[in-house]
């Protein structure tokens, strides 16, 4: 159902911004053609990458050259798209307001299509200036997020470093693993969790990036839950290599931190549908008194959620809306964006990720790490 909505939007964008761009343009025609194309391709790049993903043929470097590629492209018609209808809105408005004021507004017409040439030429250079700066907020170090908890039911301080939505794939450079991994060990942190869509390719392709993941380092572990994208890619799998490499995969259970009464705990993705969620199960071995940590991809499994049965919620999932304006669509589908939220008594971090899903892209959402302390009163 969701390719086939995203399949129908790709189209209506791709018709849209063809049309808009160059549709009353006097460009010729295989000029026209080729701009076409590569908006199509843009629009369609998700679509292309799952049958390149499909062909054995290509090689691992090839594959990832051709999948960074076209989810830049699809990062930049997007961005352009925006800027197209932004632009529209804007002038319309403009024209037809002074128009209805009596101003000479013959200079503005959009119906001129010398005017309309020109201003599509500023509208592609805006969006690639866009999309240059969109490229490094995406590949940039991680942001460092410092947040404080604060009870009387913590028995011993404790700090939870969080890393959320890594998206590792072939095309994914082993030095930026290694940066997040080296900054990440520099917190000092006595728990390190990684909260689900850390695998985003087909397991026996990125083994040896999963690798560089086992020199995490925190004295009391490493935990992880599934994502969605681990669910895509064979999540028992994603548990095995990530065992293999030192990383605790929780599923409707959890383990408590040596010497103290807080208990970690992790739930399956929303999305599995061989793994039910079970909140009783994940702390049958907790008392009342103890402090308990949900580890789940999706935030909104906060709204199930009651003071009784957990204290804090380390989620991920959103990419913080990864590319602006996005942020109001996956707003209105996840409820809870990025950041600190209080729902139910329940303190809920939800954190934009360390990577990025699709285009190698931010814009107003910068990738981040979150430090939690938590502290005894």
């Amino acid at each position: 159902m969701f390719f086939v909505a995203f399949f129908i939007i790709a189209l209506a964008c791709t018709i849209i911004s063809i049309k808009t761009l160059i549709g009353y343009s006097d460009f010729k025609f295989v000029y026209k053609l080729l701009i076409g194309i590569i908006i199509a391709l843009g629009w369609f790049g998700a679509f292309i990458i799952k049958v390149l993903k499909l062909n054995t043929i290509l090689s691992d470097n090839v594959y990832s050259v051709l999948s960074t590629s076209l989810y830049t492209l699809m990062g930049f018609v997007v961005i352009l798209f925006i800027v197209l209808l932004l632009r529209d809105i804007v002038w319309y408005i403009l024209y037809y307001s002074l128009k209805l004021l009596k101003f000479n507004v013959m200079h503005m017409d959009p119906q001129n299509l010398s005017l309309l040439n020109k201003a599509n030429l500023i509208v592609v250079f805006v969006a690639l200036l866009i999309s240059s700066y969109a490229i490094f907020e995406g590949n940039k170090v991680p942001e460092i997020i410092n947040e404080t908890v604060k009870s009387d039911k913590i028995s011993r301080n404790l700090r939870i470093v969080q890393i959320s939505d890594l998206h590792i794939t072939r095309a994914t450079s082993d030095n930026r693993i290694l940066s997040i991994v080296d900054t990440v060990n520099n917190l000092n942190a006595d728990v390190i969790v990684l909260t689900g869509d850390i695998i985003d390719d087909d397991i026996e392709k990125v083994q040896s990036k999963i690798a560089i993941l086992s020199t995490l380092s925190a004295p009391y572990g490493v935990f992880s839950v599934m994502g969605n994208h681990e669910f895509y890619n064979n999540v028992y799998e994603a548990k095995k290599v990530l065992e293999q490499n030192g990383i605790k995969f929780l599923f409707n259970g959890g383990t408590f931190v040596a010497n103290s009464n807080i208990y970690i705990t992790g739930i399956p993705d929303f999305s599995t549908m061989f793994e039910r969620i079970n909140l009783w199960r994940s702390i049958k071995d907790t008392k009342k008194e103890d402090f308990k940590v949900l580890l789940s991809h999706q935030p909104i499994i906060i709204n199930s959620l009651n003071k009784s049965l957990y204290d804090i919620v380390l989620s991920g999932h959103t990419h913080g809306g990864q590319i602006f304006p996005l942020h109001l669509f996956v707003k209105k589908a996840n409820q809870y964006l990025a950041g600190r939220y209080n729902v139910n008594g329940i303190e809920l971090f939800v954190s934009r990720g360390a990577g990025t899903w699709g285009p190698p892209m931010r814009l107003l959402a910068p990738s981040d790490i979150i430090v939690i302390d938590l502290l005894k009163k």
